[in-house]
């Protein structure tokens, strides 16, 4: 089984893929726990906190790291491109989500922000909060396109908040 499991995620074969933290690699199980596969992840892909299967069938993983990193790797572990040490990096990016145009929606939790970074990873541009919304080190992101929605679950400040955003269609 997986040791220290952080994110949890589906693949589009309906198995759920586990990101483990400090053994460095991704399992995908079986809806009854079976082990599919193991994608151990090659030196300076560390603490992976979560992973999405992308349409393409590699996988999107976001390192829990100062700068933060988000990856994209092959189903045998090889990087085939990343995104994060930039002028305003990442610091501990946690959560994703990807959305139809194969953009990934990341909770940049150190910064207290969302990032919305294209398919490619070279550009990214932050999710438009309202201002009267002090977003507070985001922990999880769920993406419901169909019905222009993502909620954001948070950690940071006196109580733990769920938000609701309805501005979904405007990124890109």
């Amino acid at each position: 089984m997986a040791k220290i499991p952080e994110g949890l995620s589906v693949t589009s074969a309906h198995n759920l893929l586990v990101s483990c933290l400090t053994r460095n690699k991704i399992q995908e199980y079986t809806t009854i726990g079976d082990l599919v596969r193991e994608i151990r992840l090659p030196d300076g892909v560390t603490d992976p906190w979560h992973a999405i299967q992308l349409s393409t069938g590699d996988y999107g993983v976001s390192q829990y790291t100062s700068p933060g990193l988000v990856s994209i790797v092959s189903a045998d572990g090889q990087v085939l491109r990343s995104f994060g040490r930039t002028k305003n990096a990442m610091e501990y990016p946690v959560s994703m989500a990807i959305n139809k145009a194969g953009d990934i929606l990341v909770a940049d939790r150190g910064n207290s922000r969302i990032l919305a970074i294209n398919s490619t990873l070279t550009s990214a541009q932050e999710f438009p909060i309202p201002a009267e919304t002090a977003l507070r080190k985001p922990y999880a992101l769920w993406l419901d396109e169909a019905h222009d929605r993502l909620y954001v679950g948070e950690m940071g400040g006196s109580y733990p908040r769920l938000l609701v955003f309805s501005t979904v269609k405007s990124v890109r």
